[in-house]
């Protein structure tokens, strides 16, 4: 079990910034023999349930990180928990995040720290909002997939990694 308690990451929330990012991820997987399923699937950005939201679909191998800023002003977004996945800032370099959860009866929920470790010894982590509305959403826990400036070959170990890491939360506290 981790002894380390989750760190909290700024949130990447500028729409440029998250299509260059994703783009980047998915480009480490730029190659022939790498399986259809092994490779991520990204959509355009597309206007998410919200009214004044943007969503950035992304998909790798059955895991759903899709990632939706609401928008405050003409010129500041928001990143909405609402959805699997964030970019943030860890030790200056950017990263992609997964939120911890599963599909539980009767509907999905977030592991919490105590069942995180029981899957994992690496420590989870909150993503922080750049513009709060009252409290920071410290709810939700999110887990590594990839540091984006590493590696082609580091990003998608890293990834492998992260969608093992979800598989077996997933066998033990979800049904698939």
């Amino acid at each position: 079990m981790s002894k380390d308690p989750p760190r909290s990451l700024r949130a990447i929330e500028q729409p440029a910034e998250i299509e260059r990012l994703l783009a980047l991820w998915a480009a480490a997987f730029d190659e022939k023999s790498i399986p259809a399923r092994a490779k991520p699937r990204l959509r355009p950005p597309a206007t998410g349930r919200k009214a004044g939201c943007t969503l950035w679909q992304a998909k790798v191998a059955g895991l759903d990180m899709n990632i939706c800023l609401e928008e405050v002003t003409s010129d500041r977004w928001r990143l909405d928990h609402g959805n699997q996945g964030a970019l943030a800032i860890l030790d200056g370099s950017p990263v992609l995040l997964r939120q911890w959860y599963v599909k539980r009866a009767p509907a999905d929920a977030s592991l919490t720290a105590v069942e995180i470790a029981q899957v994992t010894e690496e420590a989870p982590f909150y993503v922080t909002p750049g513009v709060h509305r009252g409290a920071p959403s410290e709810r939700r826990l999110y887990q590594f997939v990839a540091d984006l400036t590493a590696a082609p070959e580091l990003i998608r170990q890293q990834t492998a990694e992260a969608v093992a890491r979800q598989t077996a939360a997933t066998e033990k506290f979800g049904f698939s």
